[in-house]
């Protein structure tokens, strides 16, 4: 499947579940959905992107509380769906490796996690893969990407100590 492929799916799935009602006022756990949680972790630069769906965190229970950083995105339980179906379709499962991403590596430079009803998979860019192996996989991290950027997130965070949120405008003088 082709890049623009991907990113019609994951836009098409986005579009459809804007406008369906969501399902996060009460009733049983059928109604609720499966919890999941899509991760992207990125090593060199040290960034972590985390995609929930209601059914595994409510959007008050996330957003009401100052957080450490704004990294958790909470998106509708169809969107999830949707982003884990694309991923799927897309060959996450056939290159998934049970657990965790590692927390550090030489060899990876980012991984994608899932976790649902089937457990804890990663996968990740590993030496010798052919070109089209490490297009699939890139493609994967796009979709990814493209659906956390599109997620509104209204995480309060912490401020720490002798920091600003916003950087004073520097101006260069002329001579």
């Amino acid at each position: 499947m082709s890049k623009l492929s991907v990113l019609l799916s994951v836009g098409l799935t986005l579009l459809l579940c804007a406008c369906s009602s969501s399902s996060s006022a009460g009733g049983d756990e059928d109604e609720l959905g499966t919890p999941l949680r899509v991760t992207y972790v990125h090593y060199k630069s040290g960034q972590r992107l985390e995609l929930v769906n209601e059914a595994h965190t409510g959007r008050l229970e996330q957003y009401s509380a100052v957080r450490a950083d704004a990294s958790r995105k909470v998106q509708t339980n169809d969107v999830m769906r949707g982003l884990v179906e694309v991923l799927m379709d897309n060959g996450f499962e056939e290159r998934a490796q049970a657990g965790a991403a590692p927390a550090s590596t030489g060899v990876m430079s980012w991984a994608l996690e899932i976790e649902d009803d089937q457990g804890l998979r990663h996968i990740g860019p590993m030496p010798g893969l052919t070109p089209e192996e490490s297009h699939s996989l890139l493609r994967l991290a796009a979709a990814f990407v493209d659906t956390y950027n599109a997620t509104y997130g209204l995480q309060a965070v912490e401020l720490k100590q002798d920091s600003t949120f916003f950087q004073t405008p520097t101006s260069k003088s002329r001579k």
